[in-house]
């Protein structure tokens, strides 16, 4: 829907619109505590499920945290993870995208101020459903689909990327985390990620 229709409505009464923001600082803080609880979850089913004593998943995360080429294989596989962000960033921007009216035109790439983390959003209003599923696919492919790499691999390097890529999805995450109770049909205006979003609700 086009935001001059959300306007016109919201003006009509049949609209509530609703600014909603958060200061950066306050981000920043929810980013590191998400990013602190997915770190710890990610090491706890790293050690006890991939391999099959204790010992044997301590001796692979020590025989990595020590070796020699740690820095040249983290630097690299840092270089992976950032193709896993321009992925996450192309999939949810086609998602959007799709119910834009002028498709690609109406999404808008920029880097959200206080973390300065790459982000995509429409420039007009979808519906919270459409919204969340655009955000969930960003942030299974960036924050989850290098873990599941790591887990596969067995090596704790991937999962020690992991958690810079948490880091990176954090703000979606916690955009998850404030949707939750929404309801699913009123319509969302993404300005800067949690740090300024406008919610349209049908009265």
């Amino acid at each position: 829907m086009l935001i001059e229709e959300l306007t016109s409505l919201t003006n009509n009464g049949e609209y509530n619109m609703t600014e909603e923001s958060m200061h950066p600082s306050k981000m920043i803080r929810f980013s590191y505590l998400i990013t602190f609880i997915a770190a710890v979850l990610y090491v706890v089913i790293y050690i006890f499920l991939r391999f099959r004593t204790i010992d044997q998943s301590m001796t692979n995360i020590f025989a990595t945290l020590f070796k020699e080429s740690f820095l040249l294989e983290f630097f690299i596989l840092m270089f992976f993870a950032a193709l896993f962000m321009g992925l996450g960033l192309f999939v949810k921007a086609a998602l959007l995208a799709r119910h834009c009216g002028n498709k690609w035109s109406d999404i808008k790439f920029k880097l959200v101020r206080g973390i300065e983390k790459p982000y995509c959003l429409a420039r007009v209003p979808v519906t919270i459903k459409q919204y969340i599923i655009a955000v969930f696919a960003y942030v299974f492919i960036v924050a989850v689909m290098p873990y599941i790499i790591a887990f596969i691999v067995g090596d704790f390097m991937f999962v020690f990327v992991s958690f810079i890529t948490v880091i990176w999805a954090s703000g979606d995450i916690l955009m998850l985390i404030l949707l939750r109770k929404k309801k699913r049909d009123d319509y969302i205006l993404d300005l800067d990620c949690v740090l300024l979003y406008k919610i349209y609700s049908k009265k």
